[in-house]
């Protein structure tokens, strides 16, 4: 098995980002000019985290005031904007695994929900597509995740037995369609658990994952996304 890429700014306490010293002591390795900079996403709908333009609170997006998602509610740290889309695809796609831990930290630092957590889950692959790649981000962002945060995870119990098609063309009926019946889970005490995963589009995604675990015994199910696209 590869072993994973070495991070080195570690090493030189150098930002991941801009490969400068950092200015003061940094938990996720990026200084704060970067962190500044970064496409923080401020407004957004407090369902489903779809970007918004307006700065009111607790604002909903049309498409969750027709219809409520089966997830309870879904957060997202930034737009899916650069750096943050390099720095997931170096990560996907260029194995750059050494930038999880950093990015995780982001994520549990920022995790807010109304209620207690009791489990995390990170959205699975299936089976051929991780093989594919070799590792799940997904799964390698909630492992990090769980151990900054001292909440459990649960990598078993929620399986992905749809194969699916590559769905950046797809408008989110097509994206929903396609995720249909896509997951599966096994019976579960966790009454509330926070999905993972790295990038959220539509929702699709999330909404299939929801269903199945609700199915089979939650009561709630949050999600946690790195970054949201635009619509």
């Amino acid at each position: 098995m590869k072993k994973p890429p070495v991070d080195y700014s570690l090493f030189f306490n150098l930002c991941i980002l801009c490969q400068l010293k950092l200015d003061k002591p940094s938990k996720s390795n990026i200084c704060s000019s970067c962190l500044q900079d970064l496409p923080w996403l401020e407004y957004c709908c407090k369902v489903c985290a779809l970007p918004l333009p307006s700065d009111q609170d607790n604002l909903i997006c049309g498409q969750c005031q027709k219809k409520q998602p089966a997830f309870k509610q879904a957060q997202a740290l930034f737009h899916y904007q650069f750096p943050i889309n390099q720095l997931i695809s170096g990560i996907k796609f260029n194995r750059n695994t050494q930038f999880i831990s950093h990015i995780a930290r982001l994520m549990a630092d920022h995790l807010t929900t109304h209620q207690p957590i009791d489990c995390l889950m990170p959205i699975p692959m299936h089976r051929y597509s991780l093989m594919k790649r070799g590792f799940n981000q997904a799964a390698l962002l909630c492992e990090k995740i769980s151990q900054y945060s001292n909440i459990p995870s649960d990598h078993k119990s929620l399986i992905k037995i749809k194969s699916t098609p590559q769905q950046r063309s797809l408008s989110r009926k097509e994206r929903l369609k396609n995720q249909k019946g896509a997951f599966k889970c096994k019976p579960i005490l966790h009454k509330r658990i926070l999905l993972i995963d790295d990038v959220m589009t539509t929702g699709a995604t999330l909404e299939a994952a929801s269903l199945a675990l609700l199915n089979a015994g939650a009561e709630q199910v949050y999600g946690l996304a790195l970054a949201r696209t635009d619509k």
